[in-house]
């Protein structure tokens, strides 16, 4: 992600955006603002807020070129790297009874609970450097083709602010808006946090624990099945690959796809609905059987290539703490 560098140059741009974007005068901003109200959410707070919300160019160029539209030789290097298993190892050394916990109460495995964070924040060491209302102003007003969604976030990010006691002009976070270990925009924030160390509060920000436990709610809230796989490497998946490195469905049986000529399913899997993901490999084309837990883990980040990332992560650490 760009940072914006430090100059009288950069300063004074800077400067220009602050006092010209006044989004707190815009019809939507004070439309905005009348719904908080009516949810009992000062108004004065809300405008104020938004007074101090910056248009950053940065964010803009950020999200129009994330890194999921590199083809998966280019992406797959960015997160599977040794140095971040050991890392993994570390962060499960210190929260094994929290993982284990977790891994009992919701039924997602220690390894893809890792591994999501993993991928996310590297275990906390980069949560993002945005300030969280500027990056969601900026998309919501300055982004057209996600203007309503961005906008609804931002709504959103006032709403959690009231009920966590959090301060929206403080909290740091992607150039999405995303916040804490496990990167939740405020929508997932409020729906799927959970307080699990039960001290009161849910701090994805700061607590490693509720963090742990809310990563594991959202995938089980979205489907996540302990008694499934998540993909498998098979033969001759071409003719049920319709564009590589596309959405999956998982709508197939064994059976549609063996009919196409692919081989090597999984015996076990012969009675699940099933899809097959075609990447572009630095060998060559790769093809991939899934099950619908890899469909969840698209539920948290909509790009297959994101949730190959995790699935094979998840793998290395797996067999790097003998689980």
């Amino acid at each position: 992600m760009k940072r914006i560098r430090t100059g009288i140059v950069v300063g004074s741009v800077m400067c220009a955006s602050m006092a010209f974007a006044n989004y707190d005068r815009t019809d939507a901003v004070l439309a905005m603002a009348d719904r908080l109200e009516a949810q009992g959410v000062d108004r004065a707070f809300v405008l104020d807020v938004m007074a101090q919300a910056n248009k950053l160019d940065s964010v803009l160029n950020a999200m129009r070129r994330p890194a999921e539209r590199k083809a998966w030789r280019d992406y797959r290097p960015i997160f599977l790297k040794p140095e971040r298993v050991e890392a993994a190892k570390g962060f499960y050394a210190t929260h094994r009874e929290t993982l284990e916990r977790a891994e009992s109460t919701y039924g997602v495995s220690i390894p893809v609970i890792l591994a999501i964070i993993g991928v996310e924040t590297y275990y906390g060491r980069n949560k993002g450097s945005f300030r969280v209302v500027d990056a969601l102003a900026t998309l919501a007003f300055d982004y057209p083709p996600r203007s309503a969604f961005f906008l609804r976030e931002l709504e959103q990010l006032f709403l959690l602010s009231r009920e966590e006691t959090l301060d929206p002009v403080a909290l740091k976070g992607s150039y999405a808006g995303a916040m804490g270990f496990g990167q939740f925009i405020p929508s997932s924030y409020r729906a799927y946090a959970v307080d699990f160390d039960k001290d009161g509060s849910r701090d994805l920000i700061g607590n490693p624990v509720d963090a742990i436990g809310s990563v594991a709610n959202y995938l089980a809230v979205h489907g996540w099945d302990a008694a499934y796989g998540i993909a498998a490497p098979v033969q001759n998946g071409a003719p049920a690959v319709e564009k590589m490195e596309a959405a999956v469905k998982v709508e197939r049986s064994s059976a549609a796809l063996a009919a196409l000529g692919v081989q090597g399913i999984p015996a076990e899997w012969a009675a699940l609905p099933l899809d097959v993901l075609g990447l572009q490999g630095a060998a060559g084309d790769e093809y991939w059987v899934v099950t619908k837990n890899l469909y969840v883990i698209t539920r948290y980040n909509r790009s297959p290539l994101y949730a190959m990332a995790v699935t094979q992560l998840a793998a290395e650490i797996e067999n790097a703490l003998g689980l």
